[in-house]
């Protein structure tokens, strides 16, 4: 858990490692940043996030960036050996 204050309003951010690895993961970002940019939801300032010293899990894989492995649209309806007739 990462403790922040938002440096415009005051209000109390608190986030976990694994939503920062979720974020960085649908941003693109592969290798670990030296700081996060948090949005206060209380004034919507960005806040950034010093990661220093924190350590970041693997992101959760979501359906859109993990695929059915091995399963292609194409061939996915018709049985192994017989082609589509048209």
């Amino acid at each position: 858990m990462i403790k922040a204050r938002c440096f415009r309003c005051g209000f109390a951010l608190m986030l976990t490692e694994q939503h920062i690895a979720n974020a960085l993961a649908a941003e693109g970002i592969t290798e670990k940043p030296g700081h996060y940019m948090a949005e206060c939801p209380h004034c919507r300032r960005m806040n950034k996030v010093s990661l220093k010293g924190v350590l970041l899990p693997a992101p959760e894989e979501t359906e859109q960036q993990a695929p059915e492995a091995g399963r292609n649209p194409a061939t996915a309806s018709t049985p192994e050996g017989q082609q589509e007739s048209g």
